[in-house]
């Protein structure tokens, strides 16, 4: 019994302080894209002509890593999008096909 719960206490600790940082939704470089961070509808196949980006995007889970290889304050863009949610969104990424 002793050596079972010292097998199972082990393995506790190993877990322990083992998070993964976040590093959010990863669509990589979208300056590199057609059209750069506008949306389009070949690289927004599933969401194109939603109003509505918080359906499919955790705005918590949004911009957390600068992907784009330029000097951008990837900090104030998140505190952004939290703070303007969807209405945000628009400035920086197109109407998303929605008139």
């Amino acid at each position: 019994m002793n050596f079972m719960f010292a097998i199972l206490f082990i393995f506790m600790l190993t877990g322990c302080g083992s998070a993964e940082l976040n590093e959010g939704e990863n669509y990589g470089n979208l300056l590199n894209t057609s059209g750069g961070l506008t949306l389009n509808q070949s690289k927004h196949e599933l969401g194109w002509g939603n109003a509505d980006c918080t359906i499919c995007h955790n705005l918590e889970n949004i911009h957390l890593v600068n992907r784009t290889g330029t000097a951008t304050n990837i900090t104030a863009v998140h505190d952004r999008a939290i703070s303007e949610g969807i209405s945000g969104c628009a400035a920086c990424h197109g109407n998303n096909g929605v008139p």
